[in-house]
């Protein structure tokens, strides 16, 4: 995934997370762009993590907003968490 992201210049954004304004009534017309510009940057990561899984692990990452919360589901599902360990 890592070689594949960073392909397509949004590893930065997995590693990163997501960085979202609290209030963007005030901004300017470029601010409004560059953030939408940022918030397809996050999708892009998203959009290749749901075609690299299979069905069963698509329906536990279907309903994360962010890469990082379906990468976070499905590296636990794959790893197991400290329990199983």
């Amino acid at each position: 995934m890592k070689a594949l992201l960073g392909s397509q210049e949004v590893w930065e954004v997995v590693e990163n997370g997501p960085q979202e304004p609290t209030d963007i009534e005030e901004h300017t017309i470029v601010q409004l762009v560059v953030l939408r510009a940022t918030r397809v940057k996050h999708k892009a990561p998203l959009y290749a993590l749901y075609w690299a899984v299979d069905e069963s692990d698509f329906e536990k990452i279907t309903n994360a907003k962010f890469w990082k919360d379906a990468w976070d589901i499905s590296k636990k599902a794959y790893q197991g968490d400290h329990r199983v360990k």
